[in-house]
């Protein structure tokens, strides 16, 4: 009997490992993200909202840094705070203005992000899958630059 419990339980931890590094999340253009293309790149995670005045005054900015950034080892993706409905996101991800790849679902289980109690909040996850630093408030183009130079040292 233990034996058998001993074998359901590796079994569970086993599955759970495999679901969370299979993991695949949507954009709001509908391309797929797989966890499994991230692994050793730098991943930034934007939380924002479109009624939080710092998140959307901030979206030039990262704006910029995707651009000047999106064929090298970093992603930035988004995640709307509110996780408003699909159109409805669309619409607002349009609306404010944001090029850089916004997910449909919250990301925070597979990187373990912990609450988020303020916005804008941004999480720099390293190559090995674990958060290296995480900015409360309005990041710059130039601020994210100083902080991955900084993280890639």
């Amino acid at each position: 009997m233990m034996r058998k419990i001993g074998f359901v339980l590796l079994a569970v931890v086993l599955l759970m490992g495999c679901s969370k590094s299979q993991a695949t999340f949507y954009d709001t253009q509908g391309k797929s993200i797989a966890l499994a293309n991230l692994k050793g790149k730098w991943v930034i995670i934007n939380y924002w909202a479109d009624w939080c005045d710092s998140c959307v005054a901030e979206i030039p900015e990262l704006n910029q840094f995707y651009f000047n950034n999106h064929d090298s080892n970093i992603i930035l993706l988004g995640v709307n705070y509110d996780q408003l409905p699909l159109d409805t996101l669309r619409n607002t991800v349009q609306k404010i203005g944001i090029a850089f790849p916004v997910l449909t679902e919250d990301p925070n289980s597979v990187w373990n992000l912990g609450q988020i109690t303020a916005i804008p909040v941004t999480f720099i996850v390293n190559p090995a899958g674990r958060v290296a630093k995480t900015i409360v408030g309005p990041s710059t183009e130039q601020h994210l630059k100083q902080i991955m130079h900084e993280l890639e040292a």
